[in-house]
């Protein structure tokens, strides 16, 4: 079976300065206060507020906002990688 012949690469890509991808994140963390925040809140919506049964959801909402500390997001290599193997998808500035 004979083969077929490959061209230059197509001129149907944009003239773009550089190849990016906007937010390149790959995970992201979830602020564990929010459960102590929704059961405090949950509480006094169906005990009324300052009731005394609320005040252990509160201690524990307040703990855990003096100990948090969000984690780093991890940001993909993506636009490095576009960056540098765009201009051999793109071609000869000069075609």
């Amino acid at each position: 079976m004979a083969y077929k012949k490959v061209g230059p690469p197509p001129k149907g890509l944009p003239p773009l300065p550089r190849l990016k991808v906007r937010k390149p994140i790959l995970s992201k963390s979830t602020n564990q206060c929010f459960v102590f925040m929704s059961s405090l809140l949950n509480c006094w919506a169906s005990n009324g507020e300052a009731n005394s049964v609320c005040s252990g959801f509160e201690a524990e909402l307040k703990k855990c906002m003096e100990t948090y500390k969000p984690a780093k997001e991890q940001i993909s290599t993506i636009n490095y990688h576009a960056a540098r193997l765009y201009p051999k998808l793109r071609g000869k500035v000069h075609d």
